[in-house]
């Protein structure tokens, strides 16, 4: 398989534009309840969601470095 450079400027504008700013959102909510998660157990499955979050951006760094044609969904 080629390998295409669009697919690779599609992803670093995604994550400039899109992942980033919610990584860094979603950091301050995810520091924030952390140290609750063993407390409440609600806090858990919300800590999950905005640590797949968190974690994005390194998805698509990879995407962009390997080319890939499919779209790194954070979920």
């Amino acid at each position: 398989m080629s390998k295409n450079i669009i697919f690779s400027i599609l992803w670093m504008a995604v994550l400039f534009f899109i992942a980033w700013p919610i990584a860094i959102f979603c950091s301050w909510f995810w520091i924030v309840l952390q140290p609750f998660e063993a407390c409440f157990g609600f806090v858990k499955p919300i800590n999950d969601l905005l640590e797949k979050l968190l974690t994005w951006p390194r998805e698509l760094g990879q995407a962009v470095m390997e080319c890939k044609e499919s779209f790194p969904n954070p979920f």
